[in-house]
C-alpha cells in the first residue's frame, strides 16, 4: 500500500508531534451505501479540529489543506464546518459494483500515480459482492500505523507512538446494505446501519457484514396471511353475534290469556 505524496500527509508526517502536545482531533471517516439494485453512493470526510486547523494554516502558509485537486474524477466536494470541525467532504456516486470498484480503485496511490487523499487506500479493498439475493461485505486492515494509514508512516522524521496518535485520529467506516443484516461483526448496528471504529493498535482486523433481500412474493404472502386472519376473526364475531341473539330470543317469555290461550299482539 502507498501512502502517496499528498497534502494530508504532509500534514500528519509534519504536525504529528504537534498534534499529540496540543490534543487536536483528526477525522477520516468513510460512508458507504448500497441500494438493492447495487447503485449507491461513497462518501469521505477529512477534517480536523479548530486547534489543528490553526496549526495547519500556519504550516502551510495560509494555503487550503484541502481542495478539488485531491480528489480524483467523479467525487464532488463540499465544506465541512461543524461541531468544531473544519475540512471536506468528498461523495462519488455509481450505478453498479463495477462502478464503485472502479471509483475506489482510483483511490490507490502507486510509483506512477501518486494519491492525494493517500490515507484512504485501504478502503479500496473493501470491494462488496452480491450473490443472487445475498450481498457481502469484507475490508481486511492490516494491523499497526502501517496497515491504515499507508507504508512509510512509521518511518518519519519522529518516532510514532501508537496509543499516542490513536488518541488524536477518530477514524470510522460505516455501511449501509440492502435488505436485513443477516451477519456483521461492526461495533454499532442501528437498523440498518453499520459502524466500525478504527483503531491503530488493533493487530490486524476484517469488518465483515452481509445482507438478504427478501424472497420475491414473501411480502404478498404476508398480506395474504394478514387478509385470511382477519376473515377468520369476522366470521367468528358474526356466528357468535347470530348465536347470542338466537339465544336471547328463545329466551323470552310467552304470554298467555287466564284461559290458557297464547296472547296475540
Amino acid at each position: 500500500m502507498k501512502i502517496g505524496s499528498g497534502r494530508f500527509r504532509l500534514l500528519l508526517l509534519s504536525m504529528v508531534g504537534a498534534m499529540l502536545l496540543t490534543a487536536c482531533e483528526l477525522r477520516v471517516f468513510a460512508d458507504l451505501v448500497i441500494e438493492e439494485d447495487e447503485s449507491g453512493t461513497i462518501a469521505v470526510e477529512l477534517s480536523m479540529d479548530s486547534a489543528l486547523a490553526a496549526l495547519a494554516d500556519t504550516e502551510f502558509g495560509g494555503e487550503p489543506v484541502f481542495d478539488e485537486d485531491m480528489l480524483p474524477d467523479g467525487w464532488s466536494m463540499a465544506v465541512v464546518s461543524e461541531d468544531g470541525f473544519q475540512g471536506i467532504s468528498a461523495t462519488a456516486a455509481f450505478e453498479s459494483l463495477t462502478g464503485l470498484r472502479e471509483i475506489l480503485s482510483a483511490l490507490v496511490a502507486s510509483e506512477d500515480q501518486p494519491s492525494e487523499l493517500g490515507l484512504l487506500d485501504f478502503l479500496a479493498a473493501g470491494l462488496p459482492t452480491r450473490e443472487d439475493d445475498t450481498f457481502r461485505f469484507s475490508l481486511t486492515i492490516p494491523g499497526g500505523i502501517e496497515g491504515l494509514l499507508g507504508e512509510g508512516f512509521a518511518e518519519g522524521p519522529l518516532p510514532v507512538d501508537l496509543a499516542m496518535v490513536d488518541q488524536v485520529l477518530d477514524i470510522r467506516v460505516s455501511l449501509m446494505l440492502p435488505g436485513e443484516i443477516v451477519s456483521h461483526n461492526a461495533d454499532l448496528h442501528t437498523v440498518d446501519l453499520l459502524v466500525w471504529n478504527l483503531s491503530l493498535t488493533d493487530p490486524g482486523r476484517t469488518l465483515e457484514a452481509e445482507s438478504r433481500l427478501p424472497q420475491p412474493g414473501a411480502h404478498m404472502a404476508i398480506v395474504w396471511v394478514a387478509v385470511a386472519a382477519a376473515l377468520v376473526i369476522v366470521i367468528v364475531l358474526v356466528v357468535m353475534v347470530r348465536s347470542r341473539r338466537r339465544r336471547a330470543g328463545s329466551a323470552e317469555p310467552v304470554m298467555e290469556h287466564p284461559d290458557g290461550r297464547e296472547a296475540v299482539d
